[in-house]
């Protein structure tokens, strides 16, 4: 059956892989192949087909298989950059494996109790993404690590506790509501929110993302964001479609929903605004971002849900090429460790012309595909009223400000001279005296193509939104929740 291979394909190619871990070239260049054959299986996939499998139902959407796809390519990209930075000794193994549980949850998106196992099952496996160090290092776990992994530990199990009871409570106790005095919809929907908000890094759940992408190599982080908490936004939309009723009769719950996701868009860019770290910065954007996509889910409108899904493919790709970026603008330069740069961008015009533009592609610059996708949800808080405009609107000039604070800092500074030449040993000095050389390393070519093909994709799609936002429309369409607005 073609659900069973898509769904055990990439896990037994991580088990297979997993022998190969030490061996670089081999283990990347597989897991190329593989994600290569897993995009032919999931484009095989029959859209809107259910099988019923064991009790269980399989089926997949045409939302559902493009957000495959996109995990996929972004997955494909972040391999073909394992050739060029480091990354983890288990990381090609591990990434597979939580591929494969992201895929089998959105089949089986229709299993509410399933899906939020398998999405507890995937946090463990990022935990050990977390922890594992580059290959070559002499210490088997580092402090800072260890302690993001628990921390990240802990909010998984809570994440996974409240989203199921939020389920049980929906299967025993909603038959029987209209008989009842009382409705379990304001504990529902919080149990909804608070499990949400933690895989989505929701204020205030948000301090995980923060500490996983200052502690832990970029291409975790962005396996993590891309693969998880994509998935963790559609399994919301699906929660919303598979059972209306929350939202029918609940909407001050939905307006709280709403309110958190422009509050964490404020309160993150903030948090970004008062710091110009290079890790730590970009990291409060994309939390900022993620507030905006649940503002347009929780909108419940046709612009809403548009803009949310559109945006977030333009949050995937934005997430890859701002840390593929840092990667390589964290890299030496013959500088102190210690030392704070702030000519990156001459240093590396390359890797800090691809950090911009990613930057930009997040905050929904045109000509950018998130330009569109800004301009819907934006439509929705218009619909839903002007405090919510107001909100959106101090939240995007706050991210702005930070970003503009980050480049200014660390990026745009006057440019440092480096030597050209070695100096010669005076007398009386000794070797070890002098100042190391400043390493004029090139910047690797692949790299900066893979940065700018995926601005130019994302700039193509802003061009031309209708290429996919015609797939996005046909499955708004198609859901139960969504609120038609004049």
């Amino acid at each position: 059956m073609l659900y069973l291979l898509t769904i055990s394909f990439p896990i037994a190619m991580a088990a297979g892989l997993f022998l190969l871990r030490a061996r670089q070239i081999p283990a990347i260049t597989g897991a190329i192949l593989t994600v290569l054959m897993q995009m032919l299986l999931v484009i095989q996939l029959p859209v809107d087909a259910p099988v019923r499998l064991l009790g269980l139902t399989l089926a997949i959407d045409p939302l559902g298989r493009l957000i495959m796809l996109t995990i996929l390519g972004i997955a494909l990209f972040a391999y073909t950059v394992n050739f060029f930075i480091a990354h983890g000794e288990h990381f090609i193994p591990i990434s597979l494996l939580l591929l494969g549980f992201t895929h089998t949850t959105i089949i089986l998106m229709q299993e509410p109790f399933v899906a939020t196992l398998l999405l507890v099952s995937s946090g463990f496996l990022a935990i050990l993404a977390i922890v594992d160090l580059p290959i070559g290092s002499s210490v088997l776990v580092e402090r800072s690590p260890l302690i993001t992994a628990l921390h990240y530990l802990v909010l998984v199990l809570l994440s996974g506790f409240a989203m199921y009871m939020a389920y049980v409570l929906l299967t025993i106790y909603w038959p029987t509501e209209q008989s009842s005095q009382s409705s379990p919809a304001q504990l529902i929907m919080s149990l909804i929110i608070v499990g949400f908000g933690m895989r989505l890094a929701i204020f205030p759940f948000h301090s995980w993302l923060v500490e996983l992408a200052e502690y832990t190599t970029p291409m975790v982080t962005v396996i993590v964001i891309t693969a998880l908490n994509s998935t963790s936004l559609l399994f919301l939309i699906s929660t919303f479609q598979f059972f209306p009723i929350i939202v029918a009769e609940n909407t001050r719950g939905m307006h709280v929903l709403m309110f958190l996701g422009a509050i964490t868009m404020i309160v993150a860019a903030l948090f970004g605004l008062a710091t110009a770290h290079l890790r730590r910065t970009p990291s409060y954007l994309v939390v900022a971002n993620s507030g905006f996509m649940v503002f347009g889910v929780a909108s419940a409108t046709s612009n809403g849900l548009a803009g949310s899904i559109l945006d977030l493919f333009n949050h995937m790709i934005a997430v890859l090429v701002i840390y593929v970026s840092i990667a390589l603008l964290e890299r030496p330069d013959g500088r102190p460790v210690v030392t704070l740069r702030s000519d990156l961008l001459w240093r590396w015009p390359l890797a800090g012309s691809g950090f911009i533009g990613g930057c930009l592609l997040l905050l929904g610059a045109p000509p950018f595909s998130s330009f569109t996708s800004k301009l819907l949800v934006y439509n929705a808080a218009a619909e839903s009223g002007a405090h919510f405009v107001v909100l959106l609107g101090i939240g995007s000039l706050l991210m702005l400000a930070a970003v503009a604070r980050l480049l200014y800092e660390r990026l745009l500074g006057a440019a440092e001279e480096l030597p050209t030449e070695q100096m010669p040993i005076l007398l009386a000095t000794q070797e070890m005296s002098r100042q190391s050389d400043r390493k004029l390393i090139g910047e690797p070519v692949g790299l900066s193509i893979v940065i700018f093909l995926l601005l130019g994709v994302s700039a193509v799609i802003g061009l031309y939104p209708q290429l996919i936002l015609v797939t996005i429309e046909d499955v708004i369409r198609g859901l139960t929740f969504v609120r038609v607005t004049s």
